[in-house]
């Protein structure tokens, strides 16, 4: 009978020690704790453990949240791992601490420091960059778009699903609450990807955007305004253009070939090789707009011209790149403006372009007025190439390359001991030789499968 209540205890635990078991959000105040000066804790977004974050100004500066509500992943232990994460409105990293976990490589084994320590990795990153755990196998190191996290041998299974629980969070976040965050890796040029090409293909096709505009139609614009007669001109000259502003991704070759002389192709060419995440956008201009103020500077962002994708702006900055057009490209001001696609931006997907017409009220203090001119476009696909996730191996795969030397050592090991008790069969007939050899034999193999006392000791 007692045999038989000890078996139903052991069941009891270990169902218990495989069912996950999850916690409740943090309390508020337990929650402003954790969070990292300057920001501060805002309001309550759902009953799921999603705040608003605010700076020191009080504005909102993104969402705080814990992982285990939204994601709850059981870990190698069984529970879930739990994460505070911290974003941006823009999608970045500030900071992703660790709560609470039960995994035991690190209870009883590594210590707590290198799950935290492993944690730091992501302050900073944005959620559109392509992350991976570990190494890069084949193929898959090649291309510099992925941001591969350190991971750690011994560890991996933990490690891999706090990796997949923060993931699995933030875009859930993103996608509800950061709609113009794009969560899927970005598109960039193909490399090898040829066709020839005229200005006129580029604009029969729609592969370049345009926005035209007459002085009368911007005019309208400031209808009822400070400013509607600050332009004498546009009053003048209402049907002459006031902007005719062309607008063409440069990134895939192809493009390019069909816009640039060979010098500005070269330069290009040049700028790509070391810049490699930025995309290249020409725009120029054959009106009275301008592209840029009379204070522009070269090498930064123009104050009249700016992109937005999915809500979100797109951060713009002159290349400093000489332009020289071929003969059939309408001539005008000229700029080859770069964005970087790990910022958010991709060129595959539709985006909005914003031209500011500006006029100025009065002498000595004159009061700025704005119109903001937009206008949609999308290059075709056919000219980009989207990374897809590099293959993950199979748990047990990985766990034989991960202790590849601890199996080649126990290989050995054990050929030895099945020649030793082949050879001495006289040897181990002796009942105290054999237990004496037994015992320390046993020792050796635990100590050495604990990593040499380092704690990584699997059953």
């Amino acid at each position: 009978m007692k045999r038989i209540q000890n078996l139903l205890l052991a069941l009891a635990m270990l169902i218990s020690w495989h069912t996950p078991s999850y916690s409740e959000p943090l309390e508020p105040d337990v929650l402003r704790d954790l969070i990292i000066p300057p920001f501060s804790l805002g309001d309550r977004v759902n009953d799921k453990g999603v705040w608003t974050l605010l700076n020191s100004g009080g504005s909102e500066a993104g969402y705080v949240f814990e992982t285990e509500p939204l994601a709850p992943l059981p870990g190698f232990s069984g529970s879930a791992i739990n994460v505070l994460v911290s974003l941006d409105l823009e999608g970045r990293f500030i900071e992703a601490r660790l709560i609470e976990h039960n995994e035991p490589i690190f209870v009883s084994g590594l210590g707590e420091a290198p799950f935290h320590k492993f944690f730091e990795q992501y302050r900073g990153l944005s959620i559109a960059s392509a992350m991976v755990v570990g190494t890069p196998y084949g193929d898959n190191g090649s291309n510099g778009s992925f941001v591969y996290l350190d991971g750690m041998t011994k560890a991996t299974a933990s490690v891999r699903i706090a990796h997949e629980s923060i993931l699995a969070a933030t875009f859930q976040v993103g996608r509800e609450k950061m709609k113009g965050v794009r969560t899927k890796p970005p598109a960039f040029p193909k490399p090898n990807y040829q066709e020839d090409l005229t200005w006129d293909d580029i604009v029969t096709q729609g592969l370049v955007g345009h926005l035209r505009l007459s002085n009368s139609q911007v005019d309208a614009k400031f209808a009822d305004t400070l400013w509607e007669d600050d332009d004498p001109e546009a009053q003048d000259f209402p049907e002459d253009p006031y902007i005719d502003l062309w607008v063409l991704d440069v990134g895939p070759d192809s493009l390019a070939r069909a816009v640039f002389e060979q010098d500005t192709l070269d330069e290009l060419a040049q700028f790509k090789s070391i810049s490699e995440h930025d995309e290249p956008i020409l725009v120029f201009e054959t009106a009275r707009h301008g592209l840029v103020s009379k204070d522009f500077v070269r090498n930064t962002s123009p104050s009249l011209i700016n992109m937005a994708q999915n809500v979100s702006p797109i951060a713009l900055r002159d290349s400093d790149l000489f332009v020289s057009l071929k003969e059939d490209v309408p001539d005008g001001v000229a700029l080859i403006l770069r964005t970087d696609r790990r910022l958010g931006f991709d060129p595959a997907s539709q985006w909005t372009f914003h031209a500011i017409a500006q006029r100025s009220h009065g002498m000595f203090q004159p009061e700025i007025g704005k119109a903001t001119l937009s206008f949609e476009h999308t290059t075709h696909e056919r000219f980009f190439d989207r990374m897809e996730p590099p293959k993950t191996l199979a748990p047990w795969v990985e766990a034989l390359i991960n202790r590849q030397q601890d199996l080649i050592a126990a290989g050995i090991v054990l050929t030895l001991l099945s020649a030793l008790l082949f050879f001495s069969k006289a040897l181990f007939q002796n009942t105290v030789i054999l237990k004496c050899f037994g015992v320390r034999f046993l020792s050796a193999w635990l100590f050495l499968s604990a990593g040499g006392g380092k704690g990584s000791f699997r059953l």
